[in-house]
């Protein structure tokens, strides 16, 4: 009797250890690694890059915004596979399925950034707001760097780097 006792409660731990390990925290809606790229011509605009993993229900990013620029735009590149050419177009909203990766790189889903000021360009880094369908608005710093990955052109003027 002790002996099947002992055996059904092994079988009764494993079976809760194996639940336990079903129970991981939901995936959160959350942005990462967020970088401007400043254009070469300051009237130009620059790039924003980024990623967004998506949380526990699909969502819509519909804007990004920060205090730091004059304007602010969601932009998709594509290319025509026919003739290799390349565009890009404003667009007003991207869909993040749950618990997915979405990346917002060159080439593809990408923020357009006009006027980044001088303070984003001294301290190397500004405030980006993004604003999703299900209300939640998530702010991260973004890294500011110029087109080759160095610091901005005022930052190393100034001898911060």
């Amino acid at each position: 009797m002790q002996q099947n006792f002992g055996k059904y409660i092994t079988v009764l731990l494993v079976i809760f250890i194996m639940a336990l390990s079903g129970c991981g925290k939901p995936p959160q809606l959350n942005v990462k690694d967020a970088v401007l790229i400043l254009s070469p011509v300051d009237t130009n605009p620059s790039a924003l890059y980024f990623y967004v993993q998506g949380g526990p229900e699909d969502v819509v990013l519909r804007s990004i915004l920060s205090p730091s620029v004059i304007r602010s735009e969601i932009h998709k590149s594509s290319k025509n596979d026919a003739d290799g050419t390349v565009s890009m177009e404003k667009i007003s909203e991207v869909p993040i399925p749950a618990g997915e990766k979405v990346e917002f790189k060159r080439g593809s889903y990408h923020g357009m950034i006009w006027g980044a000021n001088l303070i984003a360009r001294r301290t190397g880094e500004m405030e980006v707001q993004f604003t999703f369908s299900n209300g939640d608005i998530i702010r991260v710093m973004a890294d500011v760097q110029e087109l080759d990955g160095s610091a901005p052109d005022e930052r190393k003027a100034l001898g911060y780097d």
